[in-house]
């Protein structure tokens, strides 16, 4: 762990307010990010960052300093956002638009394998992306996690298997299969086509 982190997480440990109030300056934009890309809703990130925090200094007794406190944060963070995902009984997210248009762009890209979108979407892209962003939501929390850490975040498999608590192999597996589960329900969608289909062993290999 830096240095400077474990100094501060040793003072928060000993009483010192001011130490813990240093470790929220430096991790609260990327607990932030990830409250944004996995919830959307901005009162909800809000609830989230705060809950995130409080649940790391109370937890901060049981945390191993020979590990990088960031990923250790971000992991309760995930997990917050992964159970308020659970608990969403209707009603959508906005996820979907509050992505930037290359983010956009590139989830369009990922959603059809051959690297580019139909000529039939391209001339209705706002209803293109209001389906992806509609399936978004339906995903399975633990799935969409995954999927936006990887995807959208652009962190390496093994961040997002630090993350979320488990192994590379399982971080690839979510991928996978929310990518999988996206690809199968556009395809089914009126007027929506998307390209070759993914090996029907890749899940497998994972």
């Amino acid at each position: 762990m830096d240095s400077t982190d474990a100094t501060l997480v040793d003072r928060t440990r000993n009483g010192d307010e001011r130490a813990f109030a240093e470790l929220v300056r430096r991790y609260q934009a990327a607990v932030w990010g990830t409250a944004h890309r996995l919830l959307g809703n901005s009162s909800e990130k809000e609830d989230a960052v705060q809950e995130t925090f409080l649940r790391a200094f109370t937890a901060l007794g049981k945390f191993d300093p020979k590990y990088p406190f960031g990923p250790w944060i971000l992991r309760i963070a995930a997990n917050y956002c992964i159970d308020q995902l659970r608990k969403r009984k209707s009603g959508k997210t906005r996820l979907w638009s509050e992505l930037g248009d290359l983010e956009q762009e590139r989830l369009l890209r990922d959603f059809t394998r051959d690297g580019g979108v139909e000529s039939s979407v391209k001339s209705d892209l706002e209803s293109y992306a209001e389906a992806a962003r509609s399936l978004l939501d339906r995903l399975n929390p633990k799935y969409r996690a995954a999927f936006v850490l990887r995807e959208v975040e652009e962190r390496e498999y093994d961040e997002v298997a630090e993350i979320l608590g488990t192994t590379g192999a399982a971080a690839r597996v979510r991928v996978c299969r929310a990518r999988s589960e996206l690809q199968k329900k556009l395809s089914e969608l009126p007027g929506i086509k998307t390209g070759k289909k993914r090996d029907a062993n890749e899940n497998e290999k994972l």
